[in-house]
């Protein structure tokens, strides 16, 4: 005697209610021991389909967030950095405000009320921009830094301890949200023994 299923499809009022399985009972020379190692068998091979799918399922799924939250960071990366190049060119503008302001004899000279003027728009950009996240680089008195800086020259000191330092900034750097979009450009200090 041995079991087997067979695929039952009854049509309830014209609706298919899908394959049903039914078991069936044949006659045959097996033994009731091989039946039951044979159901075990049949058994194993179902769990461990069942764990080959189920790890399947899980592996899609675990893509598929991961997949979702790549494209978030990239979505965020893209609006962050979107406005870069219209910063940059407020950047441009903030420089023309420092390098009015570093010729004081020539500011002096203008009026008291379009200095007060100058000075607010320049606080006005640099707030628009800080509110971007867009930051200077502060540089000087502190040690060159090749990952914020450019060097474009040197200027000799007389102490040890200015060799390696930042002695003139000629151009301020920025960074935005942390990354450097624009480095400064800078002296640095080399020590020179009397």
């Amino acid at each position: 005697m041995s079991y087997t299923t067979e695929e039952k499809d009854d049509n309830f009022g014209g609706q298919n209610q899908g394959p049903e399985e039914e078991l069936v009972i044949e006659e045959d020379s097996d033994s009731p021991a091989d039946m039951v190692k044979s159901l075990r068998e049949k058994l194993k091979k179902c769990r461990t389909e069942k764990e080959e799918y189920l790890a399947g399922w899980q592996r899609a799924k675990a893509d598929f967030v991961n997949a979702r939250k790549e494209e978030e960071e990239r979505r965020k990366d893209i609006i962050k950095f979107s406005e870069k190049n219209l910063l940059l060119e407020m950047i441009d503008l903030a420089d023309s405000f420092d390098r009015l302001f570093a010729n004081k004899e020539a500011f002096e000279k203008i009026d008291n009320n379009w200095r007060q003027g100058i000075e607010y728009l320049r606080a006005q950009l640099l707030n628009i921009m800080k509110g971007r996240g867009v930051e200077p680089i502060e540089t000087a008195g502190k040690m060159f830094d090749p990952k914020e800086s450019e060097s474009i020259g040197n200027v000799d000191v007389d102490k040890r301890e200015k060799e390696g330092m930042v002695m003139e900034e000629m151009r301020r750097g920025y960074r935005m949200h942390g990354a450097v979009i624009r480095p400064s450009l800078v002296k640095v200090g080399k020590f020179i023994s009397k």
